[in-house]
């Protein structure tokens, strides 16, 4: 099914409601004019009632019927209206008919039969008389006056008003819908522009950025979005080709390594202890690669939303013992001197136990990796301002401050600390990083070189 254009769909939806407005607006404006005009007639109306009946109170007492005819028939042409009206008594007696409504037989409503007063349309011949028919008491008797008024001009006025609704409605209608049209795809051309400027930037050209209109509106908003979220998925292809170059390369050298010393071994015979060096050395380049490829895993699968933790109430202190056991090892392998400073109690903490031990392996391993011998490696757990809090410091090389904002980047090392001599391919403290933040904490690092480094988590505890 075609999809017709954002303009196209406004101008229709402006067509409707002005439609629905105009419509609404034009029967209201005719019946409001109609019931002008008849308001009007009716006040006339009144009026005239009022004038006859203060006649009669003036003359009915004194004459006779003959006169009071006579005298109506003289009021009659000096009263407004002209001769149309007529009077009765409450037994039906004529006391006047003017010769139109007598010759036409209009017939007058008795006091038993008005509601007090009554307004009705009336056509006789090719005329339209709007009737007025009133009970009034005049010396202690009651008489009904109805008096009447030529409605044919205001009629043809009301229907000339019709036809210019009915003729002017759609003209406007159709005036106004174009002139909407014309504006919406005005309004929107910038729209178009940017949809065009948007469809030119790929994945070649993530620099190129949308021209940003400095018109304060939406539109500016919209560029603006749009500008962020180019430097967003600049900066995550920059990452992206980073991290496949780095993993190429740290995967090129094991490789090339295992390569070089298999060809070597085959390439004549050796004695057995060549062979078995070789086959060690073969071993250990496959053990790190095996496990520089666990740790890309990892990665990718946090990246992708798909590695997840399993948390369960834990002991911090009970993590940190575990990870300690086997950090006292290879710290006394590396002639160091090795602490452990925690509470008496227990602190409790909702926890991926394997992961948060891989953590604090992580920080041990650095830190006795880079601490000459001598040195001391200090681990430190406890509650601190309502959170658990583990640190392992230790009095090594330390960190240039300058390199402190890039320690947990991937594949990233300085030259001082984070050598390949070492061993670390640079993705420990980015995993260490991805774990402590998906249990919801806080990791900190402070270094001064020569003087050692601090690598501190604050996790939430858990409420018991």
């Amino acid at each position: 099914m075609r999809k017709h254009s954002i303009g196209l769909r406004l101008a229709a939806w402006y067509f409707l409601v002005l439609a629905a407005g105009l419509a609404a607006f034009s029967v209201f404006a005719w019946f409001a004019m109609r019931a002008s005009l008849y308001n009007a007639t009716d006040d006339e109306l009144r009026d005239r009632v009022r004038g006859v009946e203060s006649f009669m109170r003036q003359q009915i007492s004194s004459l006779s019927i003959p006169e009071i005819r006579d005298e109506f028939r003289e009021h009659s042409v000096l009263g407004p209206g002209g001769d149309l009206f007529q009077v009765c008594d409450s037994a039906g007696q004529w006391l006047y008919r003017s010769v139109p409504l007598e010759n036409a037989n209009i017939p007058i409503q008795l006091p038993a039969k008005l509601q007090n007063a009554d307004f009705r349309n009336i056509r006789i011949s090719e005329h339209w008389l709007r009737f007025y028919s009133q009970t009034v008491v005049v010396n202690g008797s009651s008489y009904t006056v109805q008096v009447a008024s030529l409605m044919n001009e205001g009629l043809e006025a009301l229907d000339r008003f019709r036809v210019l609704l009915i003729l002017a409605t759609p003209l406007l209608l159709i005036t106004a819908s174009a002139g909407g049209y014309w504006l919406s795809t005005r309004a929107l051309s910038p729209v178009d522009r940017i949809s065009t400027a948007a469809r030119r930037i790929g994945i070649e050209n993530l620099t190129e950025r949308l021209e940003v209109p400095e018109t304060g509106d939406e539109l500016q908003r919209l560029s603006e979005t749009l500008n962020e979220m180019f430097s967003g998925l600049e900066a995550s292809v920059r990452r992206i080709k980073q991290f496949t170059a780095d993993a190429s390369h740290e995967l090129r050298a094991p490789l090339s390594l295992i390569r070089t010393t298999a060809e070597v071994a085959v390439q004549r015979d050796r004695p057995a202890g060549d062979y078995r060096e070789a086959l060690e050395e073969i071993l250990q380049e496959s053990e790190r690669t095996s496990h520089l490829l666990d740790s890309l895993m990892l990665l990718a699968r946090a990246d992708a939303g798909k590695e997840t933790l399993q948390y369960e109430p834990a002991d911090l202190c009970a993590i940190t013992r575990e990870a300690a056991e086997q950090g006292e090892k290879l710290a006394r392998a590396h002639r160091l001197t090795f602490e452990l400073q925690q509470p008496g109690g227990a602190v409790q903490i909702a926890a991926d136990r394997d992961a948060l031990r891989r953590v604090l392996l992580i920080f041990i391993d650095n830190a006795i990796r880079y601490t000459p011998e001598g040195g001391t490696v200090t681990i430190r757990v406890g509650p601190v301002a309502g959170r658990a809090v583990a640190s392992v410091k230790d009095t090594g090389i330390g960190i240039d401050p300058d390199d402190l904002p890039h320690v947990f980047d991937r594949f990233w090392r300085a030259d001082k600390a984070r050598s390949r001599e070492h061993g670390g391919a640079g993705l420990g403290l980015a995993i260490a990083k991805w774990t402590v933040e998906a249990h919801g904490g806080s990791i900190e690092v402070t270094s001064q070189p020569g003087y050692g480094t601090q690598f501190s988590i604050r996790l939430p505890l858990l409420s018991i």
